[in-house]
């Protein structure tokens, strides 16, 4: 994934490691380096950004 443009992966699915659901990106806070995943029932987490994508803890769902 080309990490120039960051925007375009605010509203896709993304799996995480450990995790049973999946989760949507909802932000990228540039200043924390943080992404923010939100689940079901409005459970938002944050996660290192990028380091969670390059460690493959995060991994996107794209449609098909």
């Amino acid at each position: 994934m080309a990490w120039h443009d960051e925007s375009r992966i605010i509203g896709e699915r993304v799996a995480i490691k450990n995790e049973k659901e999946t989760g949507v990106i909802t932000r990228i806070d540039y200043d924390r380096k943080l992404v923010y995943v939100l689940f079901t029932k409005l459970r938002e987490e944050a996660y290192p950004y990028p380091e969670a994508f390059e460690q493959g803890y995060l991994v996107m769902k794209f449609k098909k």
